[in-house]
């Protein structure tokens, strides 16, 4: 194998009991999942190529009625096991089982009130989803938070880290939305406005003492000190090599819930399928793992010319969706540009 496989995210069903205004599910929702046979054979593979952490998402992964199977198949396998969920069809039944099963668990959590987060997810939603990560907490089960960031909610970003430290979770996570699904028309954020949705949020973790973290790594490159000495101690002495940022191809991959690798959720490129094909031949052999691990070295404008491009690069899926291309810049970033 290339190199070392750490993280499989796995949409493991389509389905889900809600329709979030954001949700990029909606372009395969329509796939079916994978009978539990077949699911298990895929797990095979996984620890086969020494896959070490499974996130599990969809959808609504508690809509998958053989979850506690997959859960307790995957239990021992693999070093972590993390489910992503939007809280609301959890009770105690459900909670004892993710407490037995799972290393993390990760509720979608869209404002710090009912009246923004409800906009996106439904009436409702907010207090039934409060309700699960408090009873997650008070049960021993690790929690972390995950926010995704629109025009609607993206004044509120500090009020939902405070919500987070007062639930007494263990982070809080924040991501863009991206321009795909049920967003594909949605408004995108311009920089300045992602950099002061994320300096709020930065700001009220250092007050609070809560860890903040986001897949748009140069939000954590400005405002982490830690993640920045760790980017320029990396670049001094490991130069013209990925460090960190999009993993896609470097030590992460995508699987959908019919078995088949695409490049991203959000870019949603065939790589290969794991019902077909085992998972050391789609990661060497792909066409499309090889151009991500090559991206980097290809891109143009500003992301070209910054120091951190190796930490970062950008997100190829906003990139592409925003640009056309994958080796144009992320014009969500604001590192080098004069917006702060």
């Amino acid at each position: 194998m290339i190199m070392a496989i750490r993280l499989c995210q796995w949409d493991i069903v389509g389905t889900c009991n809600l329709n979030c205004t954001y949700c990029r599910q909606k372009i395969l929702s329509g796939l079916p999942h994978l009978p539990k046979g077949q699911v298990f054979k895929i797990i095979d593979k996984l620890v086969a190529s020494e896959v070490e952490i499974v996130s599990l998402a969809g959808g609504e992964p508690l809509t998958l009625s053989f979850l506690p199977e997959v859960l307790r198949y995957l239990r021992g396998k693999v070093k972590q096991i993390i489910v992503t969920t939007n809280g609301t069809l959890i009770k105690i039944p459900q909670a004892e089982m993710l407490k037995e099963y799972c290393s993390e668990v990760q509720v979608s959590i869209d404002g710090s009130c009912s009246a923004i987060h409800d906009q996106f997810r439904g009436r409702g939603t907010f207090d039934r989803a409060i309700a699960a990560v408090r009873l997650l907490v008070e049960m021993g089960v690790t929690v972390v938070l995950r926010l995704t960031i629109c025009r609607e909610n993206k004044d509120d970003t500090g009020n939902y880290v405070r919500l987070a430290h007062e639930l007494g979770v263990r982070a809080a996570y924040l991501r863009r939305a991206l321009p795909i699904g049920n967003y594909q028309n949605g408004d995108v954020l311009r920089p300045e406005e992602l950099y002061a949705a994320f300096k709020d949020a930065f700001d009220q973790g250092k007050k609070f003492g809560i860890h903040v973290g986001s897949a748009d790594y140069f939000s954590q490159l400005e405002f982490d000190r830690r993640e920045r000495d760790k980017a320029e101690k990396n670049i001094a002495e490991r130069p013209n090599q990925i460090l960190s940022g999009c993993s896609i191809g470097i030590d992460a991959f995508y699987l959908t819930q019919d078995g088949k690798v695409l490049f991203c959720p959000y870019l949603p490129v065939y790589c290969g399928d794991l019902t077909k094909q085992s998972l050391s031949d789609v990661w060497d052999n792909s066409e499309m793992m090889n151009i991500s691990r090559n991206i980097r070295w290809n891109q143009t404008g500003k992301c070209a010319a910054c120091r951190f491009r190796m930490s970062c690069g950008g997100c190829p899926a906003y990139i592409f969706l925003t640009t056309g291309k994958l080796t144009e810049s992320d014009g969500g970033c604001w590192v080098n540009d004069p917006v702060c």
